[in-house]
C-alpha cells in the first residue's frame, strides 16, 4: 500500500487539475434560464455551451409536454427552425470545395426551370445571391406557408412575384430563396438535401439523433412537443408537419438536440475540423462568416438584433449567419423559429466560444436571452437582459397588431347578413402566386379552404361581402376576407384584410344569372 500511495495521490492531482482547467457555465446560469421560462411561459429549453474544442455545459430544463412528466435533457430533440439554413450552406460548401460549384454560379446553370418576374433578375442572379436575401425580393410568406406543394412547384410560383426592391440593392430575408438553393444539391448530385445532408454533415459529426423528415421525429422516444399560447393559454399545438414542413427541411425543418449541436459548434469553431478530420472546408466557413449584405437598421431584422445589442455598430448577413460587433468582438449568430419552437445560437470565433439554445414556445425570445446571458459572462461585458429587452419589444409589436386586429373587429354590423344568398359566394378562388381558396357551404355557413389543410376556416358574416374567418386550428387565429363583386353583383375577388393576398374567382356566372 505504501508504494502505491504516491501513485493515487499523482493520479487524483492530475484529476483535479484537469478539472480546475475546465471552464465552468456561468454562475448565475440557472437562475437566469428559470427567470426568462417563467416570463415566456416556456415549457421546456436545453443549453449548450462550447469553449476551446470542448462541451462545458449542456443541460435541459423544463418539460418536454406541458403538464406531462417527460423532463427536457441535453439529448431531446427540438426543431432549430432557421438555424437549419447553415447546413444547407455548409453542404453546398462541400460542392464547392471538391469544384462541382462556385458560389456565383448563375442559378439558372442549375435550376433550369428558375424564374423571377423580371428577366435581367433571373438571368443574373446567382447561388451567392439567394444565400445572402439580397435578390430584391422578401420572402413571400403566405404563398409557402399555407402551401401543402412540392418545393419545384413553390419555386416555380415565384415567377409571379413582384420585387420588392432593386437587384442586390437591399437585403430581404426570403426562405424561399433558401429552398431554391437547397435544389443545388439534387440537381448536382442525384442525391436529396435529405440524404445528402447526412451523410456529408450529421454522420461524420456523429449527430446520431438528428432529423429531417416527420416520420424520424414522430418515432423518436426523446422528443420536445411544440407549444404556442392561444387565447392566453399555453397549449401543445400541431408540428409544423402539417405544413408540409419535410419539403421546407432545408429551410427550417431539422431537429436536433443541444448535444448533437455542440458537435456542429465545435466544427464551426475548429475551421471545418472535427474528431480529426476536415468536415468542412476552412475556406467555406469563411465565407459563410464573411458579411455579404448589410442588414439595413429600418429593416425588421436590423430593428430586432439593435434590440437585442444596442450599441453595435455594424449588422450584415453572411450565408446562413447574421454577424455584428459585440463589445471588442465579432460575433456569429442566427436565430429559428418555426411553430412552436424558437432557437438561438452564436459563435464567438476568436474566443473558440459557441452557445445553443433551444425551446419548445412559438416565438419566444428565452433562447437569445439566454444566449447573450452566457456570452456576457464569458467575454466579461455587462449584462443586458436581452429576454426582457425582447419581452416588451414584443409586447409592442403584439399591441400593433391587436390594434390592427382590433379596428376591424369594430366595424361589425349587429346582425350581419351577406348581401348575396350564401351559394353565390361558393366556388373555386385562384391566384397564380398564392395558388387556390376553395369556398363550400356547410351546415348554413361558408367554409374557407387554403391549398393546405391546415389553412381550414369558418366564415361569419361581418358587414357587407367581409366575413371574419376563424381558422379551425386555433393556432393561425382569425382574419378577415372581403368578397368583390363584379358589374352583375356577382362575388369575383376574395381578398384577405391586412394581407397581401388575393384570388380571383375562376368560373364567374352567366350574365344576369340569379343566384
Amino acid at each position: 500500500m505504501k508504494t502505491r500511495l504516491p501513485v493515487l495521490l499523482i493520479a487524483l492531482f492530475l484529476s483535479l487539475t484537469a478539472v480546475a482547467q475546465t471552464p465552468a457555465p456561468p454562475a448565475g446560469l440557472n437562475a437566469y434560464v428559470h427567470k426568462a421560462m417563467a416570463q415566456w411561459q416556456v415549457p421546456g429549453l436545453a443549453v449548450a455551451i462550447v469553449k476551446d474544442g470542448k462541451l462545458v455545459f449542456a443541460r435541459g430544463y423544463g418539460v418536454r409536454e406541458l403538464g406531462k412528466p417527460g423532463k427536457v435533457d441535453a439529448d431531446t430533440l427540438f426543431t432549430i427552425g432557421s438555424v437549419s439554413k447553415q447546413f444547407t450552406v455548409a453542404a453546398l460548401g462541400t460542392l464547392v470545395s471538391s469544384g462541382k460549384l462556385t458560389w456565383d454560379a448563375p442559378v439558372t446553370d442549375y435550376l433550369k426551370n428558375f424564374q423571377l418576374g423580371s428577366a435581367y433578375v433571373t438571368h443574373n442572379i446567382m447561388l451567392s445571391d439567394l444565400l445572402s436575401h439580397r435578390s430584391g425580393y422578401c420572402d413571400p410568406l403566405w404563398m409557402w406557408y399555407t402551401s401543402d406543394d412540392t418545393a419545384a412547384n413553390v419555386i416555380r410560383r415565384l415567377r409571379y412575384q413582384k420585387p420588392d426592391y432593386g437587384f442586390r440593392a437591399h437585403f430581404c430575408y426570403n426562405n424561399t430563396m433558401y429552398l431554391a438553393a437547397s435544389l443545388f444539391i439534387p440537381a448536382i448530385t442525384g442525391e436529396s438535401w435529405n440524404y445528402y445532408v447526412t451523410q456529408h454533415l450529421f454522420t461524420p459529426l456523429g449527430m446520431t439523433r438528428t432529423d429531417t423528415t416527420e416520420a424520424a421525429v414522430e418515432a423518436a422516444t426523446n422528443a420536445a412537443l411544440p407549444h404556442a399560447k392561444i387565447d392566453g393559454k399555453v397549449v401543445v399545438i400541431k408540428r409544423y408537419w402539417a405544413n408540409n414542413m419535410d419539403v421546407f427541411a432545408p429551410v427550417g425543418g431539422i431537429n436536433s438536440s443541444v448535444n448533437d449541436m455542440s458537435h456542429w459548434l465545435e466544427m464551426l469553431l475548429a475551421d471545418g475540423n472535427y474528431d480529426g478530420k476536415t468536415v468542412v472546408d476552412p475556406a467555406v466557413i469563411h465565407t459563410m462568416e464573411t458579411p455579404q449584405m448589410i442588414i439595413p437598421a429600418h429593416n425588421w431584422i436590423g430593428d430586432w438584433m439593435r434590440t437585442q445589442t444596442p450599441d453595435s455598430h455594424f449588422y450584415a448577413y453572411g450565408f446562413g449567419f447574421m454577424l455584428q460587433d459585440y463589445g471588442q468582438y465579432k460575433l456569429v449568430w442566427h436565430a429559428g423559429d418555426i411553430n412552436g419552437f424558437a432557437t438561438a445560437m452564436a459563435l464567438v470565433p476568436s474566443e473558440h466560444l459557441g452557445v445553443i439554445a433551444l425551446s419548445n414556445l412559438d416565438q419566444n425570445r428565452a433562447p437569445e436571452g439566454v444566449v447573450f446571458h452566457v456570452l456576457q459572462d464569458y467575454l466579461g461585458l455587462a449584462h443586458y437582459d436581452v429576454s426582457q429587452a425582447m419581452y416588451v419589444y414584443k409586447q409592442k409589436e403584439k399591441a400593433k397588431d391587436k390594434a390592427a386586429m382590433d379596428k376591424l373587429a369594430a366595424t361589425r354590423q349587429k346582425n350581419a347578413r351577406p348581401p348575396r344568398p350564401l351559394s353565390a359566394y361558393t366556388g373555386q378562388y385562384r391566384d397564380k402566386f398564392y395558388g387556390t381558396a376553395h369556398v363550400t357551404e356547410e351546415n348554413g355557413h361558408l367554409v374557407l379552404q387554403l391549398g393546405n389543410p391546415s389553412f381550414t376556416g369558418d366564415l361569419e358574416p361581418w358587414h357587407d361581402n367581409t366575413f371574419r374567418v376563424t381558422w379551425r386550428d386555433r393556432y393561425y387565429g382569425r382574419n378577415y376576407v372581403t368578397f368583390d363583386l363584379d358589374a352583375y353583383g356577382q362575388p369575383d375577388r376574395l381578398s384577405f384584410a391586412l394581407l397581401p393576398m388575393h384570388y380571383q374567382r375562376v368560373e364567374k356566372p352567366a350574365a344576369g344569372a340569379s343566384q
